[in-house]
């Protein structure tokens, strides 16, 4: 198996925005031959080139929400997901699909949607079909904004993405038969944010997910989390809370750059 996930960021929010401690270029999904980039932020471009990843290979876009630490660097990575533009003619090849919200679309350039073969507006509850795979949208609680996180159901296991949001019923229960969770974690232990997950307000739901992930990755932290405005890097002591609380026995702390084998995180 070749599938595989490469953490182009893992910072979220605007002091990460601000000062790249922590990039916050989103990831890249490689599952069936196929590349997507999932929730492109500022500095993705750059950050793809950084890690050795090729952007022409990119020809699934996904943005969960409109929020500037998930989609500013869209329309720079449809543009460099092709090494040619157009004919002699300037009739623009179309490569790829766009899977997103409306809130999104309206800040987009209609020079680079127009580069897009598909445009999918998506949300919570609904299921696509893509090259094969099962593409779910769960749902988010995220402010007031049109939103959604993603299951991929694939033959061998099924990959799972929080985006942001905070807890609500039900949110465990939608990632049940997850194999690879990624979990937004903004903040650690106790310090609440009503717009996102801290370490302790989540651990209660993660004990309800049915059969429990094989591998929890925790990612897009805040700057409570790790900054030069938190106390320490509370990423190591969050994933072994986070382990001895809940019995699940991979829990990975990402970091820029990471990349990781699907395969081996079944195991």
């Amino acid at each position: 198996m070749k599938d595989e996930l490469i953490f182009l960021g893992t910072g979220g929010g605007r002091h990460h925005i601000r000062t790249q401690y922590r990039a916050t270029g989103g990831f890249l999904y490689k599952f069936n031959e196929i590349q997507a980039h999932i929730d492109p932020g500022p500095g993705a471009i750059v950050r793809i080139n950084q890690f050795d990843e090729d952007p022409a290979k990119t020809d699934l876009f996904i943005v969960t929400h409109f929020h500037l630490d998930h989609y500013s660097d869209l329309s720079a990575i449809i543009e460099s997901s092709r090494k040619i533009l157009h004919d002699r003619n300037y009739n623009y090849f179309k490569k790829g699909t766009l899977i997103t919200t409306n809130q999104v679309l309206k800040y987009i350039s209609e020079y680079h949607l127009n580069m897009v073969e598909k445009i999918v507006i998506f949300h919570a509850g609904e299921v696509m079909m893509y090259k094969g795979v099962n593409i779910i949208g769960t749902k988010i609680k995220h402010s007031d904004i049109e939103g959604f996180g993603l299951k991929f159901n694939l033959s061998d296991y099924t990959l799972g993405y929080t985006s942001d949001s905070t807890v609500f019923e039900g949110f465990a229960e939608q990632f049940n038969n997850t194999d690879v969770l990624i979990l937004n974690l903004l903040r650690p232990d106790s310090i609440v944010c009503k717009k996102h997950l801290c370490t302790d307000q989540v651990i209660p739901y993660l004990n309800k997910i049915n059969p429990k992930p094989a591998t929890i990755i925790l990612t897009h932290f805040g700057a409570y989390m790790d900054s030069p405005l938190s106390k320490k890097n509370f990423v190591p002591s969050q994933v072994e809370k986070i382990k001895k609380l809940t019995n699940i026995k991979k829990v990975i702390g990402a970091y820029d750059g990471l990349k990781l084998k699907i395969e081996k995180l079944l195991k």
